[in-house]
């Protein structure tokens, strides 16, 4: 499976956004500049209506080490043109013809549910989440945390050790205390 981006119809994707990987947006997303979403463990499918905003990271990591990352990193950076059939192509701009990165199979796809609302400078790498959640400034979510529906991850937050996080959960202060939401998002 090659590497792609596929955005849907009425989505906005800000040009300094930076998007690596097998990657599929659902329409009337909005994704602003500065974000990085890199699916290197795996594709990210983010659903319809999203908002993310500046210096999000949202990372599909699946099992591979830091020095790996470095290695994607490094290997689907932008370079110069090079010529390809008689064309100057960037490289960043062809499909890469491989369902592996630094030698390993792609992983477990990443799902990012419908009307989620990630916040400056939240950091997920949660491999599911449901719909109609909001990641406020700061949060981090780690990988093994499964987030449900209606649920908000407030500012500076951080879920990391493995979870189910339930439908309208608030997580808050500095302890990351729970509670549960008595207005319902629509």
């Amino acid at each position: 499976m090659p590497f792609s981006l596929k955005i849907s119809k009425g989505s906005v994707v800000c040009a300094e956004a930076d998007l690596r990987g097998d990657i599929t947006i659902g329409s009337n997303t909005i994704i602003h500049p500065k974000v990085r979403i890199f699916a290197y463990g795996g594709p990210i499918v983010i659903g319809d209506g999203c908002l993310i905003e500046e210096q999000t990271v949202i990372i599909n990591r699946g099992d591979l080490t830091d020095e790996d990352v470095v290695k994607f990193l490094k290997e689907t950076e932008t370079r110069p043109p090079q010529t390809r059939g008689g064309r100057n192509t960037p490289l960043r701009s062809l499909q890469v013809q491989s369902n592996y990165v630094c030698g390993r199979l792609l992983g477990d796809t990443m799902v990012i549910g419908e009307y989620n609302f990630f916040e400056v400078g939240a950091y997920i790498e949660s491999m599911k989440i449901g719909g109609n959640n909001v990641f406020e400034s700061k949060s981090k979510v780690g990988r093994n945390v499964t987030v449900g529906n209606g649920c908000v991850v407030s500012v500076y937050c951080e879920l990391t050790v493995e979870e189910d996080l339930e439908n309208f959960s608030v997580v808050y202060g500095p302890g990351n205390q729970r509670r549960k939401q008595q207005d319902k998002p629509m």
